[in-house]
């Protein structure tokens, strides 16, 4: 063969393999390309899963914060609950200890008062039998004398 009958061949043969790997290249380049808009699409997604896990965690700490605030607020209402139960629960023991001081005394006062006036009715019965007992004594003087007069 000659040269002349050579070169197109070679210049065919060459030219099918610089296809192919141009076929090649660009098939590689294709996946290569594919890839990258899956690699992207998984980044977008990724990023948006992020940017949803930001809010979220954002929510959460806002949910508690607020939690927070509300036990805050709720151990302090409890503690003023119970303050004012300690205060209600002295101010009505030293009313009850004032009304039984009270009426303690008011029981000492009638006892003394019904005591004096046993004693004023004891006095006043003892001196009803005393002069029951002179007026009897003169009574019976008095019959003796008519049992006598009546005998003469």
């Amino acid at each position: 063969m000659t040269t002349s009958r050579i070169l197109p061949v070679v210049n065919l043969v060459g030219c099918v393999l610089i296809t192919g790997i141009i076929v090649f290249q660009w098939v590689k380049e294709r996946v290569v390309h594919l890839q990258i808009e899956d690699l992207n699409k998984e980044l977008v997604a990724a990023r948006d899963e992020v940017s949803s896990e930001k809010a979220r965690v954002l929510a959460l700490k806002n949910d508690v914060s607020q939690l927070k605030d509300s036990v805050e607020s709720t151990v302090q209402a409890r503690k003023e609950a119970e303050e004012t139960i300690a205060r209600m629960t002295a101010e009505q023991n030293a009313r009850v200890a004032e009304q039984t001081a009270a009426a303690q005394k008011i029981m000492q006062e009638q006892t003394q008062v019904w005591e004096k006036a046993i004693a004023d009715r004891d006095e006043r019965i003892r001196e009803l039998g005393t002069t029951l007992s002179a007026t009897r004594a003169r009574l019976d003087a008095a019959v003796q004398k008519l049992k006598e007069a009546g005998a003469r």
